[in-house]
């Protein structure tokens, strides 16, 4: 059997030899996957290519997807996850991280500019120097996140 462990990193070790030593394999790429309740991640596995990589949260620029593919964005970097994003707002914690679209969650320390439309939006400049909208469905939320 197979399972992925998304946990808190200090947790992630004692149980991933728990678990090995069970005969149950620790894969990334795993579809049954096992997670804490009520606490949220502080990594997230990403891959470049083949090479799976475990990305701190702090390093998490924003996420977005593009139909089935899910892109973890860091400074330098981007990594193809396999989470959807319904499932990462319960992993990421909501005072660090907001949803500002169907298809983008932010990491709220990396904006660096807020810039409004005429429509009822917002653009976003991120630390990397990519911009992401807040669509017209997410206005009011993220308006009352930041007390605009």
């Amino acid at each position: 059997m197979k399972i992925k462990l998304l946990v808190n990193r200090s947790r992630y070790d004692e149980l991933a030899a728990e678990l090995t030593s069970l005969g149950i394999e620790i894969d990334n790429g795993a579809s049954l996957v096992l997670t804490e309740d009520n606490k949220y991640v502080d990594f997230i596995m990403g891959r470049q290519n083949d090479v799976f990589s475990p990305i701190a949260t702090d390093d998490i620029v924003f996420i977005e997807t593009f139909k089935n593919d899910v892109v973890l964005h860091t400074k330098q970097e981007e990594y193809h996850i396999t989470e959807r994003l319904i499932r990462l707002e319960g992993l990421l914690d909501p005072s660090r991280f907001l949803r500002i679209s169907n298809s983008v969650i932010v990491a709220v320390k990396q904006i660096k500019k807020i810039r409004p439309t005429f429509s009822s939006k917002y653009i976003l400049t991120m630390s990397n120097g990519l911009e992401v909208d807040v669509t017209r469905s997410y206005f009011s939320r993220f308006k009352d996140f930041f007390g605009l």
